[in-house]
């Protein structure tokens, strides 16, 4: 989470996680421009570097070891991050559309997004494209399982430019120890790696002939035929010749994505965004573009050497940019050093027709591609920036306090309105109509954003506030919503409110609860909360009190949010554990409580800041019994584990630990991960012991995949926690 102490005066938004855009954010970390919020939004938490691509696929690298961490990057430059496709952009009001989420404002927007597969010939679908890198690695693997099962045979690479080579002779080293397989590669022209100097096309001629591919020259591809997914595939030339192989790589010239041509930003005749010399859109000034996506007017090949020297010059015009200052022009090299990989680990350098070969060119290549990845991996503790760029723009009377400091009425309703809330029909307080012969419940939670999609953390502040009413099985009757906006222009106080509101509604309204009414102010951090009002039927009430000896523990959610929350707010967690701990609150309790009733739960709690230990603690001590847990079937999030074996954990977790009595100690590895707070964590259920096995179906089939049996209860004279093993 980011420190956004200073106001909010501009919005940077960076679509895509390109090789430019992690240097821009990188050097943003270096050197931050106070009172600019800057947003990725990328589609993946992590980003692939395609000059390592072939050394993954040859089995020189570990995927990690080819992937950037974009969260912690993104939490080293304080910057958000948005996961996220891109669908569209209004450049009228500046709107970046998001599939399934509301759209992202911008001042300044930056387009890094990459390329799509060219699939421009009859049945191209049946073949495996290299771009996106994200969506090949998985279909690679299918590959993989397929050769070593015996299925594939023969493969094809269409595509002879450095890539399509590159990816034909690391295929056929991964798979040397494999059964035999046949290897084509499929030339438009004479030789492969056309742009490159006849010294190293000659060098790749006699290697490929070495290698025993066949090779087909002036094979212009016209159709690929084939039924079903796993049968032969039929490759078609324009003049009539065709082979047949049992898998086929696609490595030509990919595209821009479709939905490009719906923006009105200038595109070439390919659909790729036009820029000056300075990276910025030939039509919309506040528009940049690099990477693949970008046609400059000085065009130069697709190679990602491009983007990589692109990237400060791309940070400096951003940053200039949103200070009005003048922009300076990119100047790609006309000659640049080209190493091509030959599968084992070898190479080929070139640069000015002069190329040379060895072992010792790959250990070269080897060493700059891990020196650029740890500059994005292994990143330098920061420190907050004195307050300077464009904050002398925010005015610098003191803020006030008290109801000063609520957000004006003006916008909030501009906001309510824009949002389709009613506020004409909003009293002084609600008013609720109680079914007769119910309870009310009321229950209020509240806590500091963890994450920097304000939309995200306002759908989990949600589902957090409303798992107390879910676990008494209750229904949830309305909601009024408590907000913190930080300290900003505001355009961008209207914009992070909408944000905020529509999450909330957005989740209210899958959980058929009305907001009716609430609370919003500024200060220095964004902040959710909300009062729940709930009601039930006195004699479905299930509370804390109602464990029985001999009755089974159900965890119907993994633990660990809080040791990964704490590793995200450090840079420390990998993006793909935030990722699942998100997942994981954004799943609604609401799923279980029908579930609770069929099945006969007699006593439930929601697990949250206390900790498993400390919720289940609570219920003992209130039914006067005790418990045996099996540690080894307690549920825990990927990398939770991890985390905690490396020294992270929250806060709370060390007063977790000294607020339980009564507990054993253990030496099994998940003994600590009893005291992780959770953040919309799941319920803790007592049932009889011939409804566990059923009721855990029930709720697997309800979305809880990592629902378990973790104990049982026992009776004792005095309440413990105890656990099977050592």
């Amino acid at each position: 989470m980011q420190s956004q102490t200073a106001p909010i005066i501009k919005d940077l938004v960076l679509l895509g996680g390109g090789h430019s855009h992690v240097i821009v954010l990188r050097m943003f970390g270096m050197n931050p421009l106070p009172g600019v919020r800057i947003t990725l939004i990328s589609p993946e938490v992590r980003s692939p570097y395609s000059g390592m691509l072939p050394g993954a696929i040859a089995g020189h690298y570990s995927l990690d070891d080819m992937h950037i961490e974009l969260m912690p990057l993104c939490q080293f430059a304080q910057a958000g991050f948005v996961r996220g496709t891109a669908d569209g952009i209004d450049l009228d009001r500046k709107l970046v559309h998001v599939r399934g989420r509301p759209p992202i404002s911008y001042d300044v927007l930056s387009i890094d997004i990459g390329i799509t597969p060219s699939l421009d010939v009859e049945g191209a679908e049946k073949v495996i494209p290299v771009k996106p890198i994200s969506t090949f690695l998985a279909r690679f693997a299918s590959f993989d399982a397929e050769v070593n099962a015996g299925s594939v045979r023969s493969v094809g690479f269409v595509g002879a430019g450095a890539g399509g080579v590159e990816l034909a002779l690391a295929v056929q080293y991964r798979l040397r120890d494999a059964f035999e397989v046949d290897y084509h590669l499929f030339l438009s022209g004479q030789h492969a790696l056309p742009a490159y100097p006849r010294s190293v096309q000659r060098h790749f001629d006699r290697l490929l002939m070495k290698r025993d591919f066949e090779v087909h020259t002036d094979f212009k591809v016209s159709s690929v035929s084939g039924e079903g997914e796993h049968n032969a595939r039929t490759i078609c030339a324009d003049d009539g010749r065709t082979q047949t192989v049992d898998a086929v790589f696609w490595v030509t010239q990919a595209a821009s994505p479709a939905w490009l041509t719906e923006t009105g930003l200038a595109l070439d005749d390919e659909g790729f965004v036009e820029v000056n010399a300075e990276l910025q859109s030939t039509r919309h000034p506040d528009v940049f573009a690099t990477g693949d996506i970008a046609s400059l007017t000085d065009p130069r090949p697709k190679a990602g050497v491009y983007a990589v020297r692109a990237g400060p010059v791309l940070y400096q015009n951003l940053k200039r940019h949103l200070q009005d200052n003048p922009l300076r022009a990119f100047k790609p090299q006309t000659n640049f050093l080209s190493l091509v990989s030959a599968g084992d680990r070898r190479a080929v350098a070139s640069r000015n027709g002069i190329s040379v070969a060895g072992a010792w060119i790959w250990r070269w290549k080897d060493w700059i591609d891990r020196r650029f990845m740890a500059r994005f991996n292994d990143l330098p503790e920061m420190k907050a920036p004195a307050p300077t760029g464009l904050l002398t723009e925010f005015d610098t009377q003191m803020q006030c306090a008290g109801c000063g400091s609520k957000v004006s009425g003006e916008l909030l309703k501009e906001v309510l309105d824009e949002i389709g809330l009613n506020t004409e029909a909003l009293d002084d307080a609600a008013i609720l109509d109680m079914p007769p012969g119910q309870k009310l419940l009321h229950t209020v939670d509240s806590f500091r954003s963890f994450i920097d999609d304000p939309y995200l953390f306002s759908r989990i502040a949600v589902i957090h506030a409303l798992s107390d009413i879910y676990a008494m099985g209750a229904v949830p009757l309305d909601a009024l919503a408590m907000v913190t906006i930080p300290y900003a222009r505001p355009p961008k106080t209207r914009e992070l409110l909408k944000q905020v509101l529509l999450g909330i509604t957005d989740q209210l309204n899958e959980e058929v609860t009305p907001l009716s009414g609430g609370h919003s102010n500024e200060g220095t951090e964004l902040t959710v909360g909300l009062a729940v009002n709930g009601a039930i039927d006195a004699a479905q009430l299930t509370t804390k009190g109602g464990i029985t000896s001999g009755q089974h523990l159900v965890l119907t959610k993994g633990l660990g949010t809080g040791v990964i929350l704490a590793a995200h707010m450090q840079g420390r967690a990998r993006g793909e554990y935030v990722d699942g701990a998100i997942q994981s609150m954004l799943i609604s309790n609401r799923h279980a409580v029908p579930l609770m009733g069929v099945h006969g739960v007699t006593a439930a709690t929601d697990v949250t800041g206390f900790g498993l230990a400390g919720h289940l603690s609570e219920m003992l001590r209130a039914s006067k019994v005790s418990a045996r847990l099996n540690l080894d079937v307690v549920p825990l999030l990927p990398g939770a584990l991890e985390l905690m074996e490396r020294g992270f954990k929250s806060s709370l977790h060390d007063g977790n630990d000294r607020s339980v009595a009564g507990i054993e100690e253990s030496q099994h590895p998940h003994f600590r991960m009893l005291f992780d707070p959770q953040t919309a964590g799941g319920l803790l259920l007592s049932v009889a012991p011939d409804q566990s096995e059923s009721l855990c179906s029930g709720l697997i089939l309800a979305g809880y995949e990592d629902v378990a049996v973790i104990g049982e209860v026992v009776g004792r004279a005095k309440m413990a926690i105890m656990f099977d093993g050592p």
